[in-house]
């Protein structure tokens, strides 16, 4: 059982009040600025109970009496409850409780009730957290563990280990009645979580941490971590420190109990990751990110939604992504006068997605060059501008042209087509940017300048008649295009070749062997390197600007 008179009685009025709070349902009242005469409260549906702490553990004198009837009268006075009730670590003797009578006399609107140590001891009875708060190092409880070594008994099962791990961890829950150690895994790996025990832990047992850091003025990365904790603790954020850069670490909790929890106060860090609390006030935000050049509009924006934020001492930190959630922005606001901010944006990697989901976003950022704003904007309301202060990282522009032909192919053979998780072949790249451009009902023009067709055994003199002397245009259709991304061929229908202005070179060769009908021959065109041959759609009627080659549909 545990000795109130030996308890210091700071210390004794704390754990009357935690007993009492968790008893009875009250509220307990910061006195630092005077409490008002109520060391906790409670608004219940029958009225106000007021609960007074007293730490007197020796008879009670005229000056401790006088002390009590004063707090009575005032609590009466300021805040007329229903019920008031002494709690005191003392059980009334005779005299004193026909002292406590004559209260009732005098108050007799107020119903009045003595907690004393029967009722403490009855409350903590079985309370191993309290109990150790209360004793401190030198707890029975302690004294009691120290006697045995049970970490060192063998361990013969699974079920061994999962219930002594099971009764350490309950242990350790009765080290402080505030905070405990969660043992688990973390996005860093196995570790230890410090956890509140009840809600009000963080205002009675605070629990503090202060870095010291020593950044030295010629070490370069000393100097671009400092600034990065700057912005972080003034923006919010999330930052990592290396252990080289913290001088000390001190781990301080305002109760002894909990700093045996904690270990010495004193400790050790290989690296230190400061992260902002969450503030997600007024999020999600949801706008359209939208490009302007000029001065002007360009015609292109982005849905965007800002769902996350972190506070800062001078400013706020939102992030987000577009509805691909493969866009992402950050979106520093620091206060002032004017506001400022900055904004990061970053597209993650695209393998795998498709391209009508990504597109809207690497369009933006493709086109984006320094010069350029952009604002993010909800209906007609600006919400922030920024001016693009580099122009679009090296390679985003063919990543763009990828992209948007991988969804004019995709809409064309009518599946879907994810965007390759690998570098696409120069040559390959070449030939779905021709595909895509000829499917968009515009000409691709080919890098090379000559055209040639198989004959087939008979047919040299009827294609000979067909293909004038003079040059002119040629139109050649196809039955499908094939085109191998990321391992898997798709065949592409509906194109054509065309070139404007053609001569069949090789007539003189095949006019010798139009005269043996057995004989097989490859027709010959070239094109002027100004006018080119090009891959277009397919169209039903070429109309007179073309010559069909009928061995060619």
């Amino acid at each position: 059982m545990l000795d109130w008179a030996e308890l210091d009685p700071e210390k004794l009025e704390r754990v009357a009040q935690l007993l009492v709070r968790e008893a009875c349902g009250a509220t307990s009242v910061d006195g630092k600025g005077g409490d008002l005469a109520q060391d906790l409260r409670h608004d219940g549906p029958d009225g106000l109970t007021i609960y007074e702490v007293k730490s007197f553990t020796k008879r009670l004198n005229n000056s401790r009496q006088r002390q009590i009837t004063k707090s009575l009268a005032r609590a009466v006075e300021l805040h007329a409850p229903r019920r008031w009730v002494l709690v005191i670590p003392l059980n009334p003797t005779p005299a004193e409780l026909a002292w406590f009578d004559g209260l009732r006399g005098k108050f007799p609107d107020v119903e009045l009730d003595w907690y004393g140590l029967d009722w403490l001891d009855g409350q903590i009875a079985g309370r191993d957290g309290l109990l150790s708060y209360v004793e401190g190092a030198d707890s029975k409880l302690l004294r009691r563990a120290q006697q045995y070594n049970m970490e060192r008994a063998a361990l013969t099962s699974g079920a061994d280990l999962t219930q002594r791990m099971q009764d350490l961890v309950e242990l350790g829950a009765t080290i402080s009645p505030y905070w405990k150690w969660h043992f688990g895994d973390t996005p860093w790996g196995p570790g230890r979580i410090l956890t509140a025990q009840r809600p009000e832990a963080a205002d009675d047992d605070p629990v503090q941490l202060t870095p010291y850091f020593s950044f030295p003025p010629d070490d370069p990365e000393a100097q671009a971590t400092a600034e990065r904790l700057d912005r972080a603790l003034r923006l919010g954020g999330d930052v990592d420190i290396p252990g080289r850069y913290v001088e000390d670490f001190r781990v301080t909790a305002a109760s002894e109990a909990t700093q045996r929890l904690l270990g010495e106060p004193r400790q050790q860090v290989a690296q230190l990751r400061l992260i902002s609390i969450p503030d997600n006030t007024g999020l999600p935000l949801r706008g359209f990110l939208v490009l302007e050049r000029g001065g002007g509009q360009s015609g292109l924006s982005v849905p965007f939604t800002f769902t996350d934020g972190v506070a800062g001492t001078h400013g706020r930190t939102l992030t987000g992504t577009d509805p691909s959630g493969l866009l992402e922005a950050r979106l520093e606001i620091e206060a002032g006068d004017p506001v400022r901010g900055r904004m990061e944006l970053n597209l993650k990697p695209l393998a795998g997605s498709y391209p009508h989901d990504v597109l809207p976003a690497v369009r933006l950022l493709g086109v984006c060059t320094a010069g350029d704003s952009l604002h993010f904007r909800r209906g007609p309301v600006t919400i922030a501008s920024f001016n693009a202060d580099a122009p679009a990282p090296e390679g985003l522009p063919g990543l763009h042209h990828l992209v948007a032909a991988l969804e004019v192919l995709q809409d064309h053979l009518g599946t879907l087509i994810p965007v390759p998780a690998g570098p696409v072949p120069d040559e390959d790249f070449r030939e779905l940017l021709a595909i895509a451009r000829a499917l968009s009902g515009r000409r691709a023009r080919l890098p090379h300048t000559g055209l040639s067709m198989d004959l087939q055994p008979g047919a040299i003199g009827e294609f000979l008649t067909k293909v004038p002397e003079e040059p002119g245009a040629l139109y050649g259709t196809q039955h499908s295009i094939d085109i191998t991304l990321d391992g898997r061929r798709y065949d592409v229908p509906g194109l054509a070749l065309w070139a404007p202005n053609v001569v069949l070179q090789n007539r003189a060769e095949l006019e010798v062997l139009s005269a043996d009908a057995r004989a097989e021959a490859v027709a010959t065109f070239s094109s002027p390197e100004d006018t080119g041959i090009f891959l277009i759609r397919a169209v039903d009627d070429p109309g007179p600007a073309y010559r069909r080659v009928v061995e060619m549909t």
